[in-house]
């Protein structure tokens, strides 16, 4: 029961966290003296994230309870799917297009953040729990419309994202796009997945 809220806790601060600089991390400053991320900071954010998603896919995997699973993977994805509808909406109200240079306003790198962090963390989880993803997400309007083209945009910021995470994300595409999908796609987790 303690693991469950631990997890739940967990996946909610994943999903609706922000950026933040470690102390260890050097960040110039502007002219107000307020902290500027640059990309090479904001890529080894984006890397330790990412490795947090990791551990959340990983302990659901070690949750036998399938309702519980299905509960905590319901929760996430649904708040997923409600960020980046939100971020993108401000991303594109001002015009931070594909691939565009991290901005310097603190509140859309905070957008662009949870924007990316979230396209990839909902690529983990449904690589990893396809079949349980599906059946949630079939009851979502416009789910794949919207992930296709978060996908497609956080595939463009190339300058922030590892090269780990820009594979998982060509999985994904082939995951939910059939028509992106090449003959010899497997999803690599889909027997992992069963198992559990």
């Amino acid at each position: 029961m303690l693991l469950n809220k631990c997890l739940t806790v967990l996946l909610a601060s994943l999903v609706i966290g922000t950026v933040s600089v470690s102390g260890g991390e050097v960040a110039s400053k502007n002219a107000e003296n307020k902290l500027i991320i640059t990309d090479k900071i904001y890529s080894n954010i984006f890397v330790r994230k990412r490795e947090e998603h990791k551990l959340v896919v990983k302990h659901l995997l070690l949750t036998e309870d399938y309702a519980k699973r299905f509960d905590l993977l319901k929760l996430a994805l649904k708040e997923i799917i409600r960020v980046i509808q939100e971020d993108g909406e401000n991303l594109r109200n001002n015009d931070l297009t594909e691939g565009s240079a991290l901005p310097k306003n603190p509140e859309l790198v905070d957008s662009l953040a949870q924007y990316l962090e979230n396209t990839c963390f909902f690529g983990e989880l449904v690589l990893h729990f396809p079949d349980m993803s599906y059946r949630i997400l079939k009851g979502v309007d416009g789910w794949r419309d919207i992930l296709i083209r978060a996908l497609e945009y956080t595939r463009s910021f190339v300058n922030i994202l590892d090269q780990k995470s820009l594979e998982m994300l060509g999985l994904l595409e082939q995951e939910i796009d059939e028509g992106k999908r090449t003959d010899s796609y497997v999803n690599p987790y889909r027997e992992r997945a069963n198992e559990s």
